[in-house]
């Protein structure tokens, strides 16, 4: 006596049933993989930046608060004011003298430093030169401190509790007399705002007998 095992496989439309299933499924997960990807990417982006930025406020706080009544000369000879600003296409440009430049290697040079910042309609730069007082084509170094910059703005707390739009604040002046403050506000291209405001520590230890 014979015994007959009865098979039955798939048929086709269980097959295409089945592939679409898990064609659907298959797309669901790349989805939402891409998105987790690209919220990733902008959180990234945004943590990068944000470093950007509280690196930038700690080196302008760095530089104006050491802020001193030093003057320099520039290139023509001409005495420039410890601290000075220029009205600038983009944006108000200080230059200040200031103290505690870094000195690892203990070199015979002055502990001074002549910087400037400046906005160039997309970057705010950092300029320092070589020397306090420069000579034809003295040499310098720009660094870029902060990028994505919209408008970049700069004004001084003059010593009435005031502030100016410019400093010094009349041209009989005298060149050493320094504000009390800065302030900066500056406008990011995701159209954040930041108001800042920086002390000049040095300008008080000066000030004591």
């Amino acid at each position: 006596m014979t015994n007959f095992i009865s098979q039955r496989g798939f048929t086709l439309l269980e097959i295409l049933i089945a592939v679409a299933i898990f064609s659907l499924v298959s797309t669901a997960t790349f989805s939402m993989l891409q998105q987790t990807i690209k919220a990733s990417d902008v959180f990234d982006d945004k943590a990068s930046y944000l470093v950007e930025l509280q690196r930038a406020q700690r080196l302008l706080q760095q530089d104006f608060s050491q802020v001193v009544a030093r003057t320099v000369r520039d290139q023509y000879g001409d005495v420039l004011p410890a601290v000075m600003s220029e009205n600038m296409s983009w944006g108000t440009a200080i230059e200040v003298s200031r103290t505690g430049r870094a000195n690892p290697l203990e070199k015979p040079r002055s502990n001074l430093l002549r910087l400037r910042y400046f906005f160039d309609g997309e970057k705010v730069i950092r300029r320092t030169w070589k020397q306090l007082d420069r000579a034809p084509e003295a040499e310098y170094l720009d660094q870029v401190v902060l990028n994505d910059v919209k408008t970049w703005q700069v004004r001084f707390l003059n010593g009435e509790k005031q502030w100016r739009d410019s400093w010094p604040e009349e041209l009989d002046d005298t060149k050493t007399t320094l504000p009390n403050a800065f302030e900066v506000k500056l406008s990011l291209d995701n159209e954040r705002e930041f108001r800042w405001l920086f002390s000049i520590f040095s300008q008080i230890e000066l000030q004591q007998p």
